[in-house]
């Protein structure tokens, strides 16, 4: 077999191997997503209906008064895409109509803060007092203090029974 030949004969599995690769999660499934807050933000706990409120924004305040200010990653990030579905019961493309829909019945709602890394919704949350976002368990280290974790009804990240969950 000529060296053309033999190339052109490893063509199909070579893009079976990239297929695969590419259809690989870059997430394992079961990893906990963590709800954050501002470290000054006195919530420790929020029901599963209580965050659907406060990234649909159907809740604008605290009960401390300030404003809430929800962030996430981009479209497309599993964590993301976990936490709509598990928490709002939609996905992206759901999220966007809804959005839409808010804006042309005339509701104020705005939309989620989209960042692009996990760093980037921790700090935007770090340095905004009103900020709730989420982050995989595993892109919060143990010991960070720069913002804080709170329960989902009444169950940490670690805890048997935990939801939120990729």
């Amino acid at each position: 077999m000529t060296d053309n030949k033999r190339l052109v004969s490893m063509f199909p599995a070579l893009g079976i191997l990239i297929l695969l690769l590419c259809a690989a999660p870059s997430a394992r499934a079961g990893d906990a997503i963590v709800v954050i807050v501002n470290s000054a933000n006195p919530v420790d706990n929020l029901s599963a209906g209580e965050l659907k409120k406060l990234f649909l924004s159907d809740r604008s305040r605290w009960d401390t008064g300030k404003a809430v200010a929800p962030v996430m990653l981009n479209p497309g990030a599993p964590e993301r895409t976990s936490f709509l579905k598990i928490i709002c019961g939609m996905s992206d493309g759901d999220l966007g109509k809804y959005f839409m829909q808010a804006a042309f019945t005339g509701k104020s709602a705005t939309p989620p803060k989209e960042l692009g890394s996990a760093g980037a919704v921790k700090s935007f949350v770090a340095s905004s007092p009103g900020a709730i976002g989420f982050v995989k368990a595993s892109d919060l280290p143990t010991g960070d203090t720069t913002v804080k974790a709170v329960k989902v009804d009444g169950a940490s990240a670690g805890d048997p029974g935990y939801k939120i969950t990729m």
